[in-house]
């Protein structure tokens, strides 16, 4: 609370001064006024524009902060703190497509800043860029756990649960850490170790109910296990802790379409994280298929042309879409489609047949 004295000499500077004054002080709603009254008279003035930007971006404007961010960049280009600033607002919404760029331009004036670089990591992790996420996180060792929790995490997203294990190994030395519990049961799911996987996910309960992904994980063993009810509920309590979260209204609205739940409700989860993540490639898939079982053919072919675009391996949807196509008499198209998955069935199987062949 400011007192009397210093309220004083604030209504003594002007518009600009007062906004920082009050921006320090933690007076976001004094700030943002007495800023945007400043840029009303003076529009140009970049530093204001930053700190409005900074306003913002501490009220959760994140959108309106990146605005503001851009506009001072325009007028100070070489400012690269600003790209710092307005990556972090695209990362704080989980726009990580463009995150990324912002992170690389402001790493191109200070390659070594720590703080960046495990950001860009991790942005990498959620673009699903796994081998890059690899590098970026190994190039960050030795440091702390969360660095070694990301690295294995990309390892398990690879495949590679061995080199998951062997990093988080350590780490459970060192006592009962969530994080690394969590990670070491995603390493034990990838092994098909299920029940040791479901042990070390409900020591995470004991530790961190509300962890996030926490009940996803729980929900995948129950419905890998055929308890069906089990990981609906798992789903719906991650969704209820979590409302932002894109896997959990990707992963609910997956298992109603899936098992005879309400549709209505299944289309609602779907579109809600195809709003948030467009070019999810799974969440494209099942909303297309929920859409062609309804016969609504036309709604179905957005979906999974775009899961196909997002994901040109994704055999079922080419499978799907050939078939639209064929219904709707676009037989070029659908000969397409039918030559993707042929030959998508035959590079799985020249796969499979590689793993059991005997070494040379």
């Amino acid at each position: 609370m400011f007192t009397l004295p210093l309220l004083f000499l604030l209504a003594q500077l002007d518009f600009y001064e007062q906004g920082t004054a009050y921006l320090r002080a933690g007076r976001l709603p004094e700030a943002e006024a007495a800023l945007r009254r400043h840029l009303q008279a003076h529009p140009r003035h970049w530093e204001a524009l930053a700190n409005l930007g900074a306003v913002l971006s501490r009220r959760e404007d994140y959108a309106g902060a990146i605005a503001q961010y851009r506009k001072a960049l325009a007028l100070a280009p070489h400012l690269a703190p600003l790209h710092l600033n307005v990556g972090l607002a695209y990362f704080k919404q989980q726009d990580w497509g463009n995150a990324l760029p912002e992170f690389d331009l402001f790493l191109a004036s200070q390659p070594g800043h720590r703080q960046t670089l495990q950001l860009r990591a991790l942005t990498l992790l959620e673009l699903e860029r796994y081998a890059e996420a690899v590098a970026a996180f190994s190039a960050l060792r030795p440091a702390d756990a969360t660095v070694d929790i990301g690295l294995a995490t990309a390892y398990l997203r690879l495949g590679r649960p061995a080199e998951a294990q062997n990093i988080l190994a350590p780490l459970l030395e060192r006592g009962d850490s969530p994080e690394v519990l969590l990670t070491v049961g995603q390493a034990l799911v990838a092994e098909d170790r299920l029940d040791e996987a479901l042990e070390a996910f409900v020591r995470v309960r004991r530790l961190a109910p509300s962890l996030p992904t926490l009940q996803l994980h729980i929900g995948a063993i129950h419905w890998r296990n055929k308890r069906f009810a089990d990981a609906v509920a798992e789903w719906r309590g991650e969704l209820a802790q979590h409302p932002d979260s894109v896997e959990a209204k990707f992963t609910l609205g997956s298992a109603l379409a899936q098992s005879g739940g309400d549709k209505m409700e299944a289309e609602r989860l779907l579109r809600a994280s195809l709003k948030q993540k467009p070019r999810h490639a799974k969440a494209n898939y099942q909303l297309g298929k929920l859409l062609w079982q309804a016969k609504r053919n036309g709604e179905a072919l957005t979906c999974l042309e775009a899961a196909v675009k997002a994901d040109p391996d994704y055999r079922e949807a080419h499978f799907l879409l050939g078939g639209i196509y064929r219904a709707l008499g676009r037989k070029a198209l659908a000969d397409r489609e039918f030559a993707a998955v042929k030959r998508l069935s035959a590079e799985q199987l020249s796969a499979q047949q590689d793993l059991f062949s005997e070494p040379q």
